[in-house]
């Protein structure tokens, strides 16, 4: 093997990236929201939230929500992602993207048996940024002492401490489709009975972790689930059914649907494709039905660069008192995404994501590209070690999760891999 840089290229360009997608100092200096300029039109090719203050350029996947809210077709967006896809593929996740640097840097925190006393020590660092962070928003906000404690930093700091005992693993290998299914009914009837807000959330969560977990666990919970929800909630009906003849009937179809799918067909798909439902259902459909873009509100990386920062900067004095459930929901999407970024590959990218689950279609025919030499392969793995993306390079240079950035490529010991372009 090859020896390793201290500095890969790729996370050299990643750090520029972030700058200049993120050059809008005026806006602390002359007390100003956000960039609304020229540039504000023109979308960036990566994931970077148009609301944040420092945000120079537009996110397409933001410009895209907005442009099917309105019933119009996104030319611009779609043309951005068209030609970054035809060129480089998926590259630009590699190579620019901030939220992508985020996720391989909290990926090097020593944790697990492996990193011995180390793992100790980045969960008391860990831990402790995260109290001060606590104490700040108490300070600043003005925030109950207990709910920050209670309900934001401790439950954090268990799932930090359960990461750094347990060790680094990798996402499930499949995505179970009855499963995924019963959590977009669970979302549905969530809408049907209080409101798309919270059935939107409830139907990401549950595609997301039904579609994952599947077989027994999603059977159970979603049965489960359906039932509290249509004999509990405030009373409507479906039809000729309501109350607890509604919950029965959602309880077995939820059970039927998994128990057939996952136990029986054993119908699934990579899991991830997850991000190409979260494409199709939420970025597009759900925009699309409800006018707004609802991805961006859920975005861990929206959260990160508008969310946290425009609620504790306030320039308008008001934002403040505009915090409400979905912020801290907000919040707690972007506290997972970090928990699961320290123990796995860049878990954002590789399930969640919609502008990479659209780049990564381009990847086996982008004409930037790789090529791989078997006659001189020896299975090393050194190409899987040194992957962002936790995949197996000699087995196919050019796969769906490839961000392109050759890291295979340049520490390969026998030069297997090589750059076409």
């Amino acid at each position: 093997m090859s020896k390793k840089r201290r500095i890969a290229p790729s996370r050299v360009a990643q750090i520029v990236s972030t700058v200049l997608l993120n050059a809008y100092i005026l806006a602390y200096i002359q007390n100003k929201i956000i960039y609304q300029g020229f540039f504000k039109h023109i979308p960036e090719p990566v994931l970077n939230c148009y609301g944040g203050p420092l945000s120079v350029f537009a996110c397409p996947i933001g410009s895209l929500q907005q442009m099917v809210g309105i019933h119009s077709i996104p030319w611009l967006p779609i043309g951005v992602f068209v030609v970054v896809g035809a060129l480089v593929g998926r590259a630009a996740c590699g190579w620019l993207c901030p939220f992508g640097m985020w996720q391989d840097l909290l990926e090097k925190i020593r944790v697990g048996p492996q990193a011995g006393a180390k793992r100790w020590g980045s969960f008391g660092v860990i831990a402790g940024i995260a109290a001060l962070i606590g104490f700040a928003l108490v300070a600043v906000l003005h925030l109950p002492v207990l709910p920050v404690f209670a309900y934001a930093w401790l439950p954090f700091t268990a799932a930090v401490l359960f990461v750094a005992i347990r060790g680094k693993f990798d996402i499930p290998r499949r995505l179970w489709l009855g499963g995924w299914l019963a959590g977009v009914g669970l979302g549905i009837l969530v809408w049907l009975k209080f409101g798309a807000a919270f059935g939107i959330v409830a139907g990401v969560f549950g595609m997301a972790l039904f579609g994952l977990t599947g077989r027994w666990f999603a059977a159970i919970g979603t049965a489960v689930a359906g039932f509290a929800l249509a004999a509990v909630a405030p009373e409507f009906g479906i039809g000729h059914l309501h109350g607890v003849a509604l919950a029965a009937a959602a309880a077995v179809a939820a059970f039927i649907i998994v128990f057939v799918l996952d136990r029986v067909l054993r119908a699934s798909l990579p899991s991830t494709f997850l991000k190409f439902a979260f494409l199709v259902v939420v970025a597009a459909a759900v925009a699309y039905k409800t006018g707004e873009p609802w991805f961006c509100k859920l975005c861990p990386q929206g959260t990160f660069e508008a969310g946290i920062p425009l609620v504790v900067w306030d320039p308008v004095h008001a934002l403040r008192s505009l915090v409400g459930w979905l912020y801290w929901v907000k919040i707690g999407i972007l506290l997972l995404v970090v928990v699961a970024a320290i123990a796995i590959r860049r878990p954002f990218c590789r399930l969640i994501c919609p502008i990479g689950a659209v780049y990564s279609v381009f990847n086996k025919g982008s004409m930037l590209h790789m090529r791989f030499d078997g006659n001189t392969c020896t299975q090393c793995n050194v190409c899987r070690k040194v992957c962002p993306m936790n995949i197996e390079p000699h087995e196919g240079p050019n796969q769906l999760e490839c961000i392109r950035c050759f890291e295979c490529v340049w520490n390969c010991p026998k030069t297997s891999l090589s750059i076409k372009a």
